[in-house]
């Protein structure tokens, strides 16, 4: 009872104090929901990676087999996995030969289609329903259902699943015998090593976040500590004030935390990540995982604040002198070195194909060492800086910051740390966005093959030649093809086509030829090299399909060639879809993660520099203010509140990029071996970097305001 009236007193400051405690509350909410969301998020891709990728078939309980020995029985089912396109987007399209009375169970639909329906998901019938059916529908058959939402990984999946006749499966696009389809979380340890790093480094941000917050209430409430003490309280009984008070702060915060996550999943879950949006389950926590967080939260917060007080020393009149801190020692470098030394001895040993065992975990152990040694070295390196640039120090503001600096290089680093280690975070994700092979550029001109024609890779075999011609005069009939035509493999590199298909497509024919030789590099986008040919072999190539370039012309025109009866080796693509289709791989999908870390690094960066600023200001009022009796302007305290923030940032700036691009070109190089590097930065790294520094800049010129209001003469009528 006479703790909690202890605690009334010291909360009854009047507006400023519930301002503070109000502002105490919201950052922790802040911190909590977004640490919710990023739990949330990081399941969720485990999740929703472990739903999509049964479709690979190798994962699941399968072997490949050869097509045309094969047959389907009860136990098990025939499937081929293939891409499919259309008007720019990718389908994913599992073709399944099954028996009726099939016991295996497909995801999401549970028996395998018959042969000539299919189940697709919501997305794709969408899709379906919203197109001619001579355009995308045709291709498939008749729709027997809708595949459920436990098989997608969002939902805006493009998953067809159709039923088919032994014979009707390509062998050239790799038919599996499957017992039992299955997912993988982690398709690799690439995959799982790069997730965990991803999630911790958007996770530091957010912690140096919450504990960062804590010192803005001890600080303001000093005075009122000291009263409890000259009344009699004693200083285990003022730190457990202190530490109740704080506790029940960050338990509102928590709570309306929990509450403010839970509104932003519809809002998160739109955010579009590699295969679309999530499903808003994706994002939800479990009850368990709520109350480990807030608990852990509350717990932190508490623990901190009593020993915090304790440490403060707060006697019956006060803190009255601001006690200097000891010197940093040097060894805070040494996790810092420690982890960089871990990183590349990883790496390197990569490089040289001897990969270490548990590599991975190298890595990561690395990396977390990294970011906690960038936050115990910076005290070190700051004091040391402080001690040289108070050497030339001229002006009052740059005097009193160095030597503030000096005293006191661990509360000045705490200030910037959120900002530190967001340039640091920044560095890492931008840096490993340029892993993504950049698009190159597509050629066009009059002698270049046009983006807009179809070329369909053939696996006829020689048995099937003679029927080639009649399916391209098929397609040749459909509404807006122009041409048609079959090439044929040369024994030299690239195909022959006859003149007169090669004069439709553009081609330059040499005078009285009647069949021509075209190198491949043309169907890739390269310039033409054509030469005369006698007549070539029977097996054909490709087929090549030109039209009038309208995006509902390539699309009937692709449904026409798979149904043609033609055997493929790969789908009928565009020039522009072959080229985009390369890129279409993890490394893209990394890249959108990598985009969003940047956004809530530097946000989160910039709130903490605010709130550690501002706590700063609140614990020194009373020596500003004595600075301001004797006639300091508030634009000399300002000055040296920007100094303040502007040294320990530029001491460390240089350092965090440089770590960055190390850490991103060791993960890569790493877990790749070398197949993978970094290469200069996109310009929006710049351009984050630098609203990272305007943010920073606007966070301090935004506690100029506190710094006028409470360092005024009033904070020293104790004197």
């Amino acid at each position: 009872m006479r703790l909690l009236t202890l605690a009334r007193l010291v909360t009854a400051e009047g507006r400023g104090a519930r301002g503070r405690l109000a502002g105490m509350a919201g950052t922790v909410a802040v911190g909590v929901a977004l640490l919710l969301l990023l739990l949330g998020a990081f399941d969720g891709l485990a999740s929703r990676t472990e739903r999509s990728t049964w479709t690979s078939l190798n994962y699941g309980v399968s072997t490949r087999v050869d097509g045309p020995a094969a047959a389907p029985g009860d136990d098990t089912v025939l499937a081929t996995s293939v891409p499919d396109f259309f008007k720019g987007r990718t389908i994913t399209r599992v073709g399944i030969a099954a028996t009726p009375a099939s016991t295996v169970v497909v995801p999401g639909i549970g028996r395998p289609p018959a042969a000539g329906t299919y189940y697709a998901s919501s997305a794709m019938i969408a899709l379906i329903d919203a197109n001619p059916g001579d355009e995308l529908g045709a291709r498939y058959g008749t729709r027997a259902g809708v595949i459920d939402d436990a098989a997608l990984a969002g939902p805006d999946s493009l998953v067809i699943v159709t039923g088919a006749a032994p014979g009707d499966l390509n062998a050239m696009f790799g038919i599996w015998s499957v017992t039992k389809f299955r997912g993988s979380a982690y398709p690799s340890i690439g995959y799982r090593t790069v997730a965990i790093i991803g999630a911790i480094a958007v996770l530091i941000p957010v912690l140096i976040l919450v504990g960062i917050v804590t010192r803005l209430g001890a600080a303001a409430r000093a005075e009122r500590f000291a009263a409890l003490r000259l009344i009699g309280a004693t200083p285990r009984r003022v730190a457990d004030i202190a530490a109740a008070e704080i506790g029940a702060t960050s338990l509102a915060g928590a709570l309306a935390g929990v509450v403010l996550a839970w509104l932003l999943i519809p809002v998160a879950a739109r955010v579009d990540v590699g295969d679309g949006r999530f499903f808003r389950a994706d994002l939800t926590v479990g009850p368990i995982v709520v109350v480990i967080v807030v608990a852990g939260v509350v717990a932190v917060a508490t623990a901190v604040a009593w020993w915090r007080t304790v440490r403060a020393g707060i006697g019956p009149l006060g803190v009255t002198r601001e006690r200097s801190e000891r010197r940093p020692a040097a060894l805070g470098v040494l996790p810092l070195l420690a982890g960089v030394a871990l990183m590349l001895s990883a790496t390197i040993a990569a490089l040289l194909h001897s990969p270490l065992p548990g590599a991975s975990m190298i890595l990561i152990a690395g990396f977390v060492l990294i970011s906690l040694g960038l936050i115990t070295s910076g005290p070190v390196l700051t004091s040391w800086v402080a001690r040289i640039a108070a050497r030339g120090a001229r002006g009052t503001a740059g005097v009193i910051a160095m030597n503030r600096i000096q005293r006191h290089p661990r509360a000045t680093f705490r200030a910037v740390s959120g900002l530190v280690a967001a340039v640091f975070m920044v560095s890492v994700f931008s840096a490993a966005i340029t892993t993504v092979a950049g698009e190159p550029a597509r050629a066009e001109g009059p002698d270049r093959l046009p983006l807009s024609t179809l070329i369909a890779d053939l696996g006829t075999r020689p048995a099937e030649a003679a029927a080639a011609p009649a399916a391209a005069s098929r397609v040749a009939r459909t509404a807006g093809v122009t041409v048609a035509a079959i090439a044929y493999f040369d024994p030299q590199e690239g195909v022959v086509l006859a003149a007169s298909d090669a004069a439709r497509l553009g081609l330059p024919v040499p005078g009285g030829a009647s069949h021509v030789h075209v190198t491949s590099d043309y169907f890739n986008g390269g310039p033409p090299v054509v030469a005369a040919a006698s007549a070539p072999e029977t097996t054909p190539a490709m087929l090549v399909v030109a039209t009038d370039g309208t995006t509902g012309s390539i699309e009937r025109a692709r449904t026409a060639v798979l149904g043609s009866g033609l055997r493929l080796a790969l789908p009928p693509v565009t020039r522009a879809e072959r080229t985009t289709s390369a890129l279409l791989t993890s490394a893209n999908h990394y890249a959108d993660l990598a985009n969003l870390g940047i956004l809530v690094a530097t946000v989160i960066s910039a709130v903490s520099l605010a709130v550690s600023t501002i706590a700063a200001v609140l614990d020194r009022k009373r020596v500003f203010g004595l600075l301001r009796l004797m006639g300091m302007p508030v634009s000399t305290v300002r000055r040296v509140i920007l100094a303040e923030a502007a040294l320990p940032l530029a001491t460390v700036f240089a350092l965090c990029v440089g770590l960055g691009f190390l850490v991103a070109w060791c993960i890569l190089v790493g877990l790749t071996e070398g197949r993978r590097t970094v290469s200069w930065p996109h310009p929006s790294y710049y351009l984050a970097l630098a609203a990272s520094l305007l943010l920073a800049a606007a966070a301090v010129v935004g506690t100029f305001r506190t710094a006028r209001k409470n360092t005024g003469v009033a904070v020293t009528r104790f004197e």
